[in-house]
């Protein structure tokens, strides 16, 4: 499944609203064969207004969505057509997962979607069997190029076009032993991973701060270095200056420790001061 939406704010959500217009999904069957494909355009009701980003991104116009049905109707038609039968919802990278949530939690006020029974994540699994570069995402143009999958006829950052971009990079990487490593079944401690909302901690003594997230060597003589005052916390991070007692070169340290959902995520880095060049020295000259 893919999901195109429009960020807004929103007095009712409390906050920024990502409200889903557009839902596009493609089936498969055990043997990764196309059995049938979704579509449904969306009314948007927080804001009737899309933003730039959405329509340059997409394409899709208001004009568009104005005889687009609603999200509870787009949810009764979606379920009807999975039937029931157990399924896997499969999405590139969880984005667009955590989006249908917050769109649950919005329009049914609740977080558990009735027809979801397993899900993994396509990009995830297929980043897994494939060579990238190190630090970066595949992206699913990127894999239909690697993988020589022909999309020539869709568009890309369209929900149906998208969808069945997924479904044919996932048919031709499935391995079902390698797959069922990725599959979450929706239990209730799937969706606490889906609720939980990252966090930046702020107190350097709390105790997923461990020693060595604050600890640097020195850069030139790989000494220990020992903070010149107390750490500080300032815009998400933890700041300190340091010296090197072997070789007085300064620096600025820097870490940032996220908590997550099933980690502690640090962001370390050490800077060095340079140190500011002499003025030169003024000689006045005397009268003769």
């Amino acid at each position: 499944m893919d999901l195109e939406w429009n960020g807004s704010w929103s007095k009712k959500a409390h906050g920024y609203f990502n409200e889903i217009i557009e839902i596009g999904a493609t089936m498969l069957d055990e043997n990764m064969q196309k059995l049938s494909g979704f579509h449904a355009m969306i009314r948007p009701v927080v804001s009737k207004k899309l933003t730039n980003l959405v329509t340059d991104l997409t394409g899709i116009e208001a004009d568009e969505l104005k005889d687009g049905v609603s999200f509870e109707q787009a949810m009764a038609q979606l379920t009807k057509w999975i039937g029931n039968d157990e399924t896997v919802l499969l999405t590139w990278s969880n984005t667009d997962l955590l989006v249908l949530v917050e769109n649950y939690r919005y329009f049914f006020h609740q977080t558990h979607i009735p027809w979801l029974h397993s899900y993994a994540d396509a990009q995830a699994y297929c980043q897994s069997l494939v060579e990238c570069e190190k630090g970066h995402q595949l992206g699913l143009s990127r894999a239909c190029e690697m993988l020589d999958i022909s999309h020539d006829e869709l568009t890309a950052h369209r929900a149906q076009d998208d969808s069945e971009m997924t479904a044919r990079v996932v048919a031709k990487l499935y391995d079902a032993e390698k797959f069922a490593a990725f599959l979450q079944p929706a239990n209730q401690e799937f969706y606490k991973w889906l609720t939980f909302k990252p966090y930046v901690i702020k107190d350097i003594h709390d105790p997923s701060v461990k020693r060595g997230y604050l600890s640097f060597r020195c850069t030139a003589c790989h000494r220990r270095l020992r903070p010149k005052k107390d750490w500080k916390f300032f815009n998400q991070h933890f700041f300190a200056e340091m010296q090197c007692t072997g070789c007085n070169k300064e620096y600025t340290a820097r870490v940032q420790i996220k908590q997550k959902f099933d980690c502690v995520a640090v962001k370390r880095k050490l800077t060095e001061k340079v140190p500011k060049p002499a003025e030169p020295e003024t000689i006045t000259q005397g009268e003769n």
